[in-house]
């Protein structure tokens, strides 16, 4: 697959388009990054006005929807088509959701309606489900939607939040890793807003950069992606989403995180967070070859596993 993608980015099969920010308008980058964990071409910059890290420049939309329906499953897990395996890891996952929401908003999550967008084969709706509320989903992959629909009888539907044809408002609505995968984020979010009410919540989980301390090996690298548009810390998702309309309700830098509409206007004098960023990939660059608070646990099992090794080559303790 590797190989496949790299022909056609070398035969501009893929186009690739230079963008300003979607936060502040500005194209004053700083380059982090020219390549993902991988190897494939993806250039990762830093906006210097606001602090968002992008892609850019970025595959345009025709290049993506042909990734996504070609290469990406099976670039990053082996196979195109959905298994009950990938199918138990989202319902494990959707308890997961379903445990941190009923936890920050203090109330029992039942008779409610569930919209989750980039559903997958719809695991962590058939948690939601099972505890008694309605359950909506959308995604673009055809055989993840069918399989979730034909198997467990849930209600998706193939295609965008455009697509998606719901009766209701719903009182929760899930982005579960999506949101880094969009092109145009906001335009997501203000079209979300159309069928929303003022008690609707919207939770959000992705990859935070600033959770390179608990994961990652503190390697930005291999945090980095090509399916990944935006790479988040708390306070440029906040922007994101405030510019879109909604307040900020609970979060934290894995990425976890509730929003609601928003009473107030979006107040355009942003928090930059470019020189704390950078700040930051800097210390994990250094922390990660020495040890610290952060990887001293990652250093000693690969001390111990090596150690063990050397037992099992030489026979000695």
């Amino acid at each position: 697959m590797k190989e496949k993608i790299e022909n056609k980015v070398n035969s501009q099969k893929y186009i690739f388009e230079k963008i300003t920010c979607c936060i502040c308008g500005h194209n004053n980058f700083e380059v982090l990054a020219e390549k993902d964990r991988y190897g494939l071409y993806m250039p990762v910059v830093i906006c210097r006005e606001c602090g968002l890290i992008q892609t850019n420049p970025r595959m345009t939309q025709n290049s993506y929807n042909e990734f996504y329906n070609i290469e990406y499953r099976k670039l990053y897990g082996g196979t195109k088509i959905p298994s009950s395996d990938f199918f138990k890891n989202q319902y494990v996952h959707g308890k997961a959701i379903f445990e941190y929401l009923e936890n920050k908003l203090e109330t029992k999550l039942t008779n409610l309606n569930v919209l989750e967008i980039g559903v997958g084969a719809g695991g962590i709706l058939q948690y939601f489900k099972e505890k008694g509320n309605e359950v909506y989903g959308c995604d673009l992959g055809s055989e993840y939607v069918t399989f979730g629909k034909n198997v467990y009888g849930l209600n998706l539907h193939q295609g965008t939040i455009d697509d998606i044809e719901i009766s209701c408002t719903p009182d929760i609505v899930i982005y579960s890793h999506v949101l880094e995968h969009i092109l145009n984020p906001i335009d997501e979010l203000v079209k979300i807003k159309s069928i929303c009410g003022p008690n609707t919540y919207v939770y959000i989980e992705l990859p935070g950069v600033r959770n390179l301390t608990n994961s990652y090996d503190l390697d930005f690298l291999k945090y980095l992606q090509n399916a990944h548009v935006y790479h988040f810390t708390l306070a440029t998702l906040k922007s994101i989403l405030g510019k879109a309309g909604y307040e900020f309700v609970c979060g934290d830098e894995i990425i976890r995180s509730i929003f609601k509409l928003s009473q107030q206007q979006y107040n355009p004098l942003l928090t930059n967070e470019y020189l704390n960023t950078i700040k930051f990939l800097r210390k994990m660059e250094t922390y990660r070859y020495f040890p610290t608070p952060y990887n001293i646990k990652r250093i000693t099992m690969k001390c111990i596993t090596l150690s063990l090794k050397l037992t099992g080559l030489f026979g000695v303790a």
